[in-house]
C-alpha cells in the first residue's frame, strides 16, 4: 500500500472525526491499513467513503460529510458484513481488537449510533473518555486508601519484562500482546519483590496539543492484590510522574470504571458505543 493511499484514508478520517483528530503516524500505527481489507467509494477518483476491516471487526467506517445520506454508508457496511461473513465469522464488532484508532462508535456530535442501530446493531455497554488537568493535582492530598505498606511504584526496568507479562497474564490476559510490543514507559506496583500492578504511561492520542497531554492506559492489578488500594494509588502515582515531566493534563480512553477514576479527579469528556451484530 502506497503512502498516498494511506494519506487519503488518514485525511478523510480526520475530516469525519474532528473531535478525534490524530497524527498520520498514530493513525497508521493503530489502524494498520496494510493488513486490512478495505472497501471504498469514490467520485471521479476522489475517495469519499471507506471501511477498514480486520478479521471480524469493522475498525473504521468513514463517509465524507458532503456525500452523506446518499446510501454510501449503507453500501460500505453491507459489503463489509459480506466480507466478514465470507471469511468465516458469525458476528461483527465495531472498532474492537488491536487495529483501530477508535474503539466503538463516538456518541457525541455524530448520528452514527442511530445509523448502526437501524441496521441491527446493539451494544451491551458504552465506554467513556476521561480527562484531568494537572495544574492543581496533588497525589499526596487525595482522599483514597493507601496502598499496602511496603508497596513500591516505579517504572519497570527492561529486565523486568517477564515479571510484567506474568502480572498482565493474571490480571488481563487479552492485553499480553500490547505489553509485549509496548515502547512507552510502564509503571509497576511491586509488593514483596513481585509485580502486582501495571499501567502504561504515554502521550495523548487525540488532543491537538499532544506534547502537553499525557495518557494513562491498560491499568491492571493481579487478582490476589485487588481491593487493597493498590490500583487507585498506582494511577495517582502515574499522574504524579506525568506532571513531574511537564505534562499539563492526562487523558484516559475507553473507560468502564468511571466512578473509580473520578475519585482521583478525572471527568468524563466523551463516550463510545461498543456495538456489534450477529451475521
Amino acid at each position: 500500500m502506497t503512502e498516498n493511499k494511506i494519506s487519503e484514508l488518514f485525511t478523510l478520517y480526520n475530516s469525519c472525526f474532528p473531535d478525534y483528530n490524530t497524527t498520520f503516524e498514530i493513525f497508521r500505527e493503530l489502524t494498520a491499513p496494510e493488513k486490512a481489507e478495505i472497501v471504498e467509494e469514490r467520485d471521479g477518483g476522489a475517495l469519499v467513503g471507506y471501511s477498514l476491516i480486520h478479521e471480524s471487526s469493522i475498525s473504521l467506517l468513514c463517509v465524507d460529510e458532503r456525500y452523506r445520506r446518499r446510501g454510501i454508508g449503507s453500501r460500505l457496511l453491507s459489503e463489509s458484513e459480506r466480507i466478514i461473513r465470507k471469511n468465516g465469522f458469525g458476528s461483527v464488532t465495531l472498532g474492537e481488537g488491536p487495529c483501530c484508532v477508535l474503539q466503538g462508535v463516538p456518541v457525541e456530535g455524530h448520528d452514527a449510533v442511530s445509523f448502526f442501530e437501524r441496521r441491527g446493531y446493539s451494544a451491551e455497554w458504552t465506554s467513556a473518555n476521561m480527562g484531568m488537568f494537572l495544574d492543581a493535582f496533588n497525589a499526596d492530598s487525595l482522599k483514597i486508601y493507601p496502598a499496602p505498606e511496603g508497596t513500591e511504584f516505579r517504572i519497570a526496568r527492561p529486565e523486568e519484562k517477564e515479571s510484567v507479562l506474568r502480572a498482565v497474564e493474571d490480571a488481563e490476559p487479552d492485553w499480553t500482546g500490547i505489553f509485549e510490543d509496548c515502547e512507552d514507559p510502564v509503571m509497576i506496583a511491586v509488593q514483596g519483590g513481585e509485580t502486582v500492578g501495571f499501567q502504561i504511561l504515554g502521550k495523548g492520542r487525540f488532543h491537538p496539543e499532544r506534547e502537553a497531554v499525557g495518557s494513562v492506559g491498560c491499568v491492571g492489578v493481579v487478582h490476589s492484590a485487588r481491593r487493597k488500594g493498590t490500583g487507585l494509588r498506582m494511577v495517582a502515582e502515574g499522574c504524579r510522574w506525568l506532571k513531574e515531566r511537564g505534562y499539563k493534563s492526562v487523558e484516559l480512553r475507553y473507560v468502564e470504571l468511571v466512578d473509580w477514576y473520578s475519585r482521583i479527579g478525572f471527568e468524563v469528556t466523551g463516550h463510545q458505543w461498543m456495538g456489534g451484530k450477529m451475521l
